[in-house]
């Protein structure tokens, strides 16, 4: 082997793999998703409402001819409601498609693997809206300008109701 391609292949086996999130705010603060769920981004031109669904499912949409519910996750992570729906985060979670509501939608970006922190072990002494919120989470996004919260959208779907 000659000594570029033995260092492409060094380089290859160094390179440390990132995982592609897709960064949006919700009430002021930073949170992620994993690209792999996230279908598309939309801002939601006509929302129907649909009687007697809990509060957080604010209607339905029809996207492309299909039904796709729209809620709002803010209840589950213990944070203040705003009124409208600024963009829609669309996520595909097994066989469900889902909407949720975001203030707005930052940027798509690659992480490397090692900026995916656990979560802090001290979350038991902070107030309850914080325990409640780290229920939902599954990591910290460590980025240059601060950190984002890693959201398990599996837990939060488990843990609210569409009907």
């Amino acid at each position: 082997m000659d000594t570029d391609a033995a260092a492409e292949v060094a380089q290859h086996a160094t390179a440390e793999e990132e995982v592609r999130v897709c960064l949006f705010g919700i009430s002021g603060d930073l949170y992620a998703v994993t690209v792999d769920i996230l279908a598309e981004v939309i801002i939601p031109q006509k929302i129907y409402p649909v009687p007697t669904t809990p509060s957080h499912v604010i209607g339905v949409i029809s996207l492309r001819g299909n039904i796709v519910p729209l809620v709002d996750i803010r209840p589950a992570l213990s944070l203040p409601h705003t009124a409208g729906a600024g963009q829609a985060a669309i996520m595909r979670i097994g066989p469900m498609t889902i909407g949720v509501v975001v203030d707005a939608v930052m940027e798509v970006v690659a992480v490397p693997r090692s900026n995916i922190l656990p979560l802090p072990s001290d979350l038991s002494v902070q107030d309850a809206a914080s325990k409640n919120r780290a229920r939902y989470l599954k990591a910290l996004v460590q980025r240059p300008d601060g950190v984002a919260a890693l959201l398990n959208i599996e837990r939060i779907l488990d843990a609210i109701s569409l009907s």
